[in-house]
């Protein structure tokens, strides 16, 4: 048995948040919800062998309000608090980033991840950090941040009561790492040979859903809980990483963070809590007895629903045959009474109704009373609707989600606020912004001189378009329509196209750009006057204007060089 050492503080505190989760019977009501979820509904339950069935109707409900809230195209922008001209040139460069960081981060499938976990839980959470790069690379071509979603039950508050994260004295993130993996890590931070020897390996428990010793892979020194303790304090985040026994990464501190680098999405507020609560909890009992009741029906339809065979043991010498078709039977005596002496069946006793209709009574109230009907999940034939009066049905259907979809701006509200400070803090040579072109691809790139993030007065706003197939359609109707009627030219339609838009954008640009090339061509000019007339339509995405970037760039070219803060370099 090997020394017990005294645990470190931060595990001591990670210990009374493990012992108030258990108390809530969080870590339980995670389990259940993702087995419910997953489908995976008689868990535990000893059935001899027999697969008992059931009919999941949590999960399409969960999937229905995670899609009608996550089907939005998000944008980030930046705008600046005054009229300084400057400003709003650097905000425009910063969405420009923004959509940058976006794409790199993932954060299409991030979103569903999370916004999926709160609809199951009631709450999940981004971890959001710079990139571990070589030495002396810090700083270099601005920051590289990454994401990472975190489980509730992950997620240790000093206040349990208290929903605004800013206002935590702690927050402890916790996570099975190799011991392999950390022992590296303690010893590049300069730790001696004895605190690194008592980095031990230890036994996953119910702390984490899908994090159990029988889920882990035995191999190698095997693997412990690690936790970083993030504080903030008046001079900025402070943050270091423990074991049980052993604090392997020296505290630090990042200046000037006035937020934690976490946000959240509760899916519904809990009165008096920090956590939320989600879709799929509520709706257990609802699901256990309409599997009770499916299984009933099943077990009394293979009973009683088929004719069972009654047969006398003593005359009958074969009985097996009964099942067989085709078979023969062996009797004794037949000549001394007729066959039916021999063998009858029993008539089939049918199951009644009332068990079918409280399990679809069941079913399609608790749907209803989700908001998750089939007219409000689009269950309807196209053919038989418009695609206007389709979509005018979905929105009505969705207002019960409006609390969600505020939830999940206000998540991401915090994570542009989270972004800024922290590309203020790691630009430390400065901050490079990538300006695309309508092909997609980078043509230019502006950099903004160390220290100017720090001195903006920054405001966010969040801007959520429904990309679901009705509003794609709906919104490209409408550009047909102004088409037809002549009030708009073909440029600026093919210019006014989304990117998910089922028209091909992409090619009637290029058909538009070699009508400009051969128009540049003819001597005469009339095809280049023919063919540039409305040409200057943009899907207004920043990230497709190859003609705005550059008046961008110009425009801060010019700022930066009155005031002899930078420069503009060409990429």
């Amino acid at each position: 048995m090997r020394e017990q050492h005294p645990c470190t503080e931060i595990w001591r505190r990670y210990e009374a948040g493990r012992e108030h989760h258990r108390r809530a019977g969080l870590y339980r009501e995670d389990e259940r919800c993702h087995r419910f979820y997953e489908g995976e509904q008689w868990f535990g339950l000893q059935a001899g062998g027999e697969e008992l069935p059931t009919l999941n109707f949590i999960r399409p409900i969960c999937k229905y309000k995670v899609t009608t809230v996550a089907m939005n195209d998000t944008a980030i922008i930046y705008s600046p608090q005054s009229d300084d001209a400057d400003a709003a040139a650097v905000c425009d460069l910063l969405t420009h980033f923004a959509a940058v960081q976006w794409e790199h981060c993932g954060m299409d499938a991030l979103k569903w991840r999370v916004i999926r976990g709160a609809a199951i839980t009631g709450d999940h959470y981004l971890y959001c950090y710079e990139e571990p790069r070589a030495p002396g690379l810090a700083g270099r071509g601005g920051p590289r941040l990454a994401m990472r979603a975190v489980d509730r039950s992950a997620v240790y508050l000093a206040d349990e009561q208290e929903a605004d994260l800013d206002r935590q004295e702690w927050i402890l993130l916790a996570e099975r790492r190799p011991v392999a993996q950390i022992r590296r890590e303690a010893k590049n931070a300069g730790l001696p040979a004895d605190r690194i020897a008592r980095i031990l390996p230890d036994e996953a428990d119910d702390t984490q859903v899908g994090s159990g010793q029988e889920d882990e892979v035995e191999s190698g020194e095997g693997k412990c809980t690690s936790l970083l303790m993030l504080r903030l304090c008046p001079d900025g985040l402070r943050f270091c990483r423990s074991t049980r026994e052993v604090v392997y990464g020296p505290e630090q501190c990042i200046p000037g963070l006035r937020h934690y680098p976490l946000c959240g999405m509760r899916w519904e507020e809990r009165q008096g809590s920090a956590r939320g609560v989600g879709v799929v909890g509520p709706l257990i009992p609802n699901q256990i007895e309409v599997n009770r009741t499916l299984a009933r029906r099943a077990i009394s339809v293979k009973r009683f629903s088929f004719p069972t065979a009654v047969y006398d043991q003593d005359r009958l010498t074969n009985p097996d045959a009964l099942g067989r078709v085709g078979a023969s039977l062996k009797v004794k005596n037949l000549a001394g009474s007729p066959l039916s002496a021999l063998v009858q069946y029993l008539t089939p006793v049918g199951v009644g109704a009332d068990a079918a209709a409280l399990q679809s009574e069941l079913v399609t109230l608790s749907r209803e009373l989700e908001g998750a009907s089939d007219a409000a999940t689009g269950q309807v034939d196209p053919t038989q609707a418009s695609g206007e009066a389709i979509k005018a049905a979905r929105d009505q259907s969705a207002l019960v989600l409006n609390e969600q979809t505020a939830a999940y701006r206000e998540m991401i509200e915090r994570l542009a606020r989270i972004w800024l400070e922290l590309w203020a803090v790691y630009a430390g040579e400065g901050l490079a912004v990538p300006l695309r072109g309508e092909d997609g691809r980078v043509n230019r790139v502006v950099g903004l001189p160390a220290g100017m993030l720090g001195q903006l007065e920054v405001e966010v706003r969040i801007d959520l378009s429904p990309v679901d197939p009705y509003s794609v359609l709906s919104r490209q109707m409408a550009l047909e329509n102004a088409l037809s009627a002549g009030w708009i030219t073909f440029e600026e339609y093919v210019g006014a196209l989304d990117r998910t838009s089922g028209a091909p954008r992409d090619k009637f640009r290029a058909i538009l750009e070699r009508r400009a090339a051969q128009g540049a061509k003819d001597p005469s000019g009339e095809g280049a006057a023919e063919n540039t007339a409305g040409g200057g339509g943009g899907d207004g995405g920043a990230e497709d204007s190859g003609a705005g970037a550059a008046q961008l760039a110009e425009l801060l070219a010019g700022a930066l060089a009155a005031s002899g803060r930078g420069e503009v370099t060409a990429g």
